[in-house]
């Protein structure tokens, strides 16, 4: 399997941060995206995943699986170790409730200010962005 990442971006983070908890970053391949010349948004990535973003999960079949929570919980179930998600239906929804409050709460609005305030990413990353 692979991951289509950068380097030291948060949400990448996250999903090797996952696989170390695992003991499994020796069982993927990294494959790095140049996010600042905009590989992300070319068609070939856009394929794997049409939302532009790091990481993506690509599995040996082809599948590629892109969302820090989704790519978690598939790490979680196909590697021994201890059980990131929740063992219990309380606990996942415990956990993914407290993951959407952190996305929602915080994240969105550390990255939102990251991308603005930092020379080199806002609009030239963000192409999205109001000008205003």
């Amino acid at each position: 399997m692979k991951i289509y990442d950068i380097e030291g971006f948060p949400n990448p983070l996250r999903v090797r941060i996952a696989l170390a908890e695992k003991g499994a970053t020796n069982k993927v391949e990294f494959v790095p995206v140049d996010v600042m010349s905009g590989e992300h948004r070319s068609d070939a990535f856009k394929m794997k995943n049409p939302d532009a973003t790091v990481p993506v999960l690509e599995l040996d079949d082809g599948t590629c699986i892109a969302q820090c929570n989704a790519i978690t919980e598939y790490i979680d179930g196909v590697f021994d170790g201890p059980s990131l998600t929740g063992t219990t239906p309380k606990e996942r929804a415990l956990i993914a409730m407290m993951n959407l409050r952190a996305e929602n709460g915080l994240m969105n609005a550390v990255g939102a200010y990251f991308h603005h305030a930092t020379p080199g990413l806002g609009p030239d990353l963000e192409t999205w962005q109001c000008a205003e």
